[in-house]
């Protein structure tokens, strides 16, 4: 990512090298793009490098939590227009979600335990 332009830089692979076009202007080329022209195509970092992994490895947690607690928590059933009543209905909700993975993990921990004395 250049972010003077706003671009993506990409290069042809390194398996290019052996090829016979490897002293001719097809190998090894660098295409830049510029990001603006599809927002959702060309995103920053670029998709597949390792930067982009990490960043997407945090978002599918996170997305995982929020689907669950959509639809297991009514959490895409909230009731208020206000923002006050609204974000106390998410805290209790992110409370008690909080408070049963809290107990599942301890329950899960005291079963192995017991498994392994036994």
């Amino acid at each position: 990512f250049d972010s003077k332009y706003q671009t993506l830089k990409f290069t042809r692979p390194k398996e290019c090298k052996d090829c016979p076009l490897a002293h001719d202007s097809l190998c090894q080329k660098v295409y830049k793009i510029r990001i603006t022209t599809d927002l959702r195509r060309y995103t920053a970092p670029a998709r597949g490098s390792k930067a982009w992994q990490s960043i997407f490895k945090e978002r599918t947690a996170v997305e995982r939590v929020i689907g669950y607690l959509k639809e297991y928590f009514q959490l895409n059933n909230i009731r208020y227009r206000t923002g006050k009543r609204a974000k106390a209905h998410f805290d209790l909700i992110t409370l008690v979600y909080n408070a049963s993975k809290l107990a599942c993990d301890r329950i899960n921990l005291e079963l192995l335990t017991a498994q392994r004395a036994a």
